[in-house]
């Protein structure tokens, strides 16, 4: 007997930052130790944190688990997508990474 798999309450959201064309610019804080500097990313409201998480990955040559995105005080969940953090206009939103040393 087979049966068909349950249909999925959460919306399908695209995971490829390549197929989404950037709707927005996201302000960043990028901290490593006592290092900062902003950048900007262009970016998809669709894309998920996890996304924007690889794409600094990529720039920047960090262990994506050294990656820790935080806004109004909250860290963002990966799996969130861009819209529905709700990050205001024109904040910065602090990309943390931790040392080696840990």
């Amino acid at each position: 007997v087979t049966t068909k798999p349950e249909p999925s309450s959460e919306p399908v959201v695209p995971t490829s930052p390549v197929t989404m064309a950037p709707d927005m610019y996201l302000k960043i804080r990028l901290s490593i130790g006592d290092a900062t500097s902003d950048e900007k990313l262009p970016v998809n409201s669709l894309e998920r944190i996890a996304d924007v998480k690889e794409r600094i990955r990529q720039n920047h040559n960090f262990g994506l688990s050294r990656i820790r995105m935080i806004c109004c005080g909250k860290i963002l969940n990966d799996k969130t997508a861009i819209k529905d953090a709700k990050i205001p206009k024109s904040f910065i939103v602090q990309v943390i990474v931790s040392t080696d040393l840990e």
